[in-house]
């Protein structure tokens, strides 16, 4: 196993004691399921403060939202990602006292996650209320290789007596201690309920049914080969299947119990298996160290794709690490999830997806991923016939409208300022299809999901917007009483991002449709597009009004936005930030106050909109009224200042995202990791200080180093090859290690890569 620092989280580093947030930092997970690392020991145990559980991607319930005032087109029910009995759990018993029963005291000495293997190492001193004390040490590990399978692996050893301790492994829930009031919108946790089974199985196992959403899985517990160790032998405790292993611990000798969960996949009801999802013939000669080296391969693989190595700060290069091993762990494979905004770590926001998905994360996996990207993108392909509904709900005659917080792929937003309103989701989409149509050059999927998800988008805007005929506008396509990013502005016309990015979508549609118009499977003849509206779409698209303030010549982030008060922020305590938990919606919606980047966010994707001079006004004016009360915003005005020459800001801003979560900056890790600014720091690598950008079909980049670093390296997929590149700051080393060669342009001068490394000098 590596051993190396640089890529082991310790706890003692950690600068937090939360139980809750750490927790959440050492959870593991596999984009399947997630599993917090809670106390393993937890029971109903009031004492510790925890919130164990396993989350499995898109498995959840609904609850009925009840409104004073219900509305057609109101969504009528959230959708809640399950909290599922803790795998980690296990009951000890000594001297016939048990853990679950009686108040044993348990100390936690150590943490320490291997991101480099995915393996979990922890140690506790347990101390019966007979004041005997063992030490356990627990690995455990989420799976790359098998997405089903959970391992766990407990040794005991006695501190201060010789005698008999029991260890019981059972299915059990434990009491998820949610708080009855979250002052935290964010963190809003509504508790499942499940039907919960068991099943005649040659292994514990469990079948959860959900009351509402009618969803089906399985979860089963077994032992793995242990030479020379107790073996579990099956009873039933309490009327649940129980293994119970019976050491017979001496101060200074180790014994232990490995166990494996099969976690299964969800499944409507209607058509569940009546046969469990075991995995009994393929564990029946598998250990926990031959099960964890099978995944640990996975993940050297994917460290070997995905990693960035930084010379000259130690603690940011392992906090960059810490971010991408988590986003690994968050992906949705199976075309039927996608990424939630806490990944599977915590019940924060629910489980939903959000436009964080597309816009913050994917890039990550479309360059060095791209199989994940298509399932990630494969998702909404999946969700075309809701999203359709939900557009006619709208009122919406042609066209979809993508849900703004989902997990089946229906709107479970109930404040529609601040959710439905956000149609940019809709081109978000579509700008991340092209993305990845563009990197990895994936004509198949382009035909069969990309288009029809650009075009049944691009149909949205048509139906939507309309051509002005007032005094202002006249003759212009305008898309009126939308909400941008910015969740502090809701309700305006003419958001220039969500303009922006639906002229984007309109162009895409106007451009793929004529090239796969006349192809031998009339791709757009299936779609039922006639030739009048492609040319509707171009039309819309010239003709798209983008507001513009000529008197500070300023990017205007709506038709009103520069009229409103500007909320006074220095004035403003910092007690009360964030602001959505201290004011009523329409007070923040008075003044101009930025949430997040919302204009500046269509400067940094669309970088030839503007030149040095106009980016520098944009940047100036919405970084004044911007508090980044998102977790989304410092990464995206990290990369403008660093296209600007701010190298002082932009330093500061990508730290700030780097280090957010193994800080708790945001103050609210507890609910779960925040996945999209993890996505975040990425781009501020890529997108910022290696200065990459796709025109056209073509690479281009501009590096430049913080002075505080030494080198950036890492590997990107680029159209069927694989590149990797070398930042110092004096040169940029670049090695096409797979593929044919590649023209690239380096500070806009094109550098041709056949077998060889080619070195770029930078100039003074």
């Amino acid at each position: 196993m590596d051993t190396t620092d640089e890529f082991q989280i310790h706890l003692q580093q950690l600068p937090f004691k939360k139980a809750t947030a750490i927790e959440t930092v050492y959870a593991l997970g596999n984009g399947h399921f997630g599993v917090r690392s809670s106390n393993p020991l937890q029971g109903d145990n009031p004492d510790y403060p925890g919130q164990p559980g396993l989350f499995i991607n898109g498995f959840y319930d609904l609850t009925a939202i009840h409104y004073g005032e219900d509305y057609p087109g109101y969504p009528q029910n959230s959708q809640t990602i399950c909290q599922l009995p803790d795998p980690r759990f296990m009951v000890l018993e000594i001297d016939g006292l048990r853990s679950d029963e009686e108040t044993f005291k348990i100390r936690l000495v150590d943490k320490n996650l291997n991101l480099k293997t995915g393996l979990l190492l922890e140690i506790f001193e347990i101390t019966s209320p007979t004041d005997k004390t063992v030490r356990l040490t627990m690995q455990s590990f989420a799976s790359q290789d098998d997405r089903r399978l959970f391992g766990v692996s407990y040794s005991l050893s006695a501190l201060n007596f010789a005698g008999s301790v029991k260890l019981n492994k059972q299915h059990r829930y434990t009491q998820q201690q949610i708080p009855e009031h979250v002052t935290d919108i964010r963190n809003v946790q509504r508790q499942s309920q499940l039907t919960i089974t068991y099943q005649e199985a040659d292994h514990p196992t469990l079948q959860m049914i959900t009351r509402k959403s009618q969803l089906a899985v399985t979860l089963q517990l077994q032992p793995l080969n242990v030479d020379g160790q107790p073996i579990p032998k099956l009873t039933t405790q309490d009327q649940l299947p129980t293994y119970v292993t019976e050491f017979n611990l001496v101060p200074g000798i180790a014994q232990h119990a490995d166990f494996v969960y099969s976690i299964g996949y969800p499944h409507p009801i209607v058509v569940a298996n009546s046969e469990p999802d075991t995995q009994d013939q393929t564990l029946a000669t598998e250990t926990f160290t031959t099960l964890l080296n099978k995944s640990a391969s996975k993940w050297s693989t994917f460290w070997d794709n995905s990693d960035v190595e930084l010379a000259g700060d130690a603690k940011l290069a392992k906090s960059i690490r810490f971010n991408l091993f988590h986003l690994n762990q968050a992906a949705g494979r199976d075309g039927m999830t996608s990424i939630p905004a806490k990944g599977l770590t915590g019940s924060g926001y629910e489980g939903h997806y959000f436009w964080d998905a597309e816009m913050f994360m994917l890039p990550f996996f479309i360059f060095t991923q791209p199989d994940t990207a298509r399932q990630i993108l494969s998702y909404r392909y999946s969700k075309l016939l809701q999203a359709q509904k939900r557009a006619r709900a709208m009122n919406v005659k042609k066209g979809v409208l993508f849900p703004w917080r989902t997990i089946n792929g229906t709107e479970a937003s109930a404040y529609y300022p601040a959710g439905t309103a956000q149609v940019h989701i809709n081109a978000d989409i579509a700008y991340a299809v092209d993305l990845y149509v563009r990197v990895t050059d994936d004509q198949d999927f382009l035909a069969s999901q990309g288009l029809p998800l650009i075009i049944e988008t691009a149909c949205f805007w048509l139906a939507y917007g309309h051509y002005a005929t007032d005094d202002a506008h006249h003759g212009r396509f305008v898309i009126n009483d939308v909400t941008g990013p910015d969740e502090y502005t809701a309700m305006v016309n003419n958001n220039y991002y969500t303009n922006r990015m639906a002229q984007h979508n309109l162009y895409l549609a106007t451009k793929y449709a004529r090239k796969l118009g006349h192809t031998e499977d009339n791709v757009i003849g299936k779609l039922g597009l006639t030739t009048a509206e492609i040319d509707a779409f171009q039309h819309a698209a010239d003709q798209m009004y983008l507001p513009f303030d000529p008197e500070s010549q300023i990017k205007k982030q709506d038709d009103t936005s520069t009229e409103k008060p500007v909320w006074p922020i220095a004035e403003t305590p910092r007690t009360q930030f964030p602001l959505l938990l201290h004011y009523h919606p329409m007070t923040i919606y008075h003044y101009q106050v930025n949430k997040q980047a919302d204009t500046v966010m269509s400067d940094f994707l669309f970088p030839e909109d503007q030149d040095q001079a106009q980016l520098k006004r944009d940047y100036d004016y919405y970084e004044a009224i911007t508090v980044h009360d998102s977790s989304l915003s410092r990464a995206i005005f990290g990369i403008l200042a660093h296209r600007l020459g701010e190298a002082g800001k932009a330093y500061q801003y990508f730290m700030d995202t780097a280090l957010a979560d193994l800080t708790d900056a945001q103050g609210n890790l507890s609910a779960g990791i925040h996945a999209a600014n993890m996505g975040g720091s990425w781009l501020s690598l890529i997108y910022g200080f290696a200065g990459l950008e796709i025109k056209d079909t073509t690479l281009h980049l501009h590096p430049e180093l913080p002075s505080e670093w030494l080198q950036l390296r890492f590997k990107l997929w680029f159209q069927h090859r694989r590149i990797g590149m070398t930042i110092t700051h004096q040169s940029l080393t670049l090695e096409n290690l797979k593929g044919k060669p590649i023209t690239v342009y380096v500070n806009g001068e094109p550098v041709v890569l056949g077998s060889e490394r080619v070195t770029v000098p930078f100039s003074d």
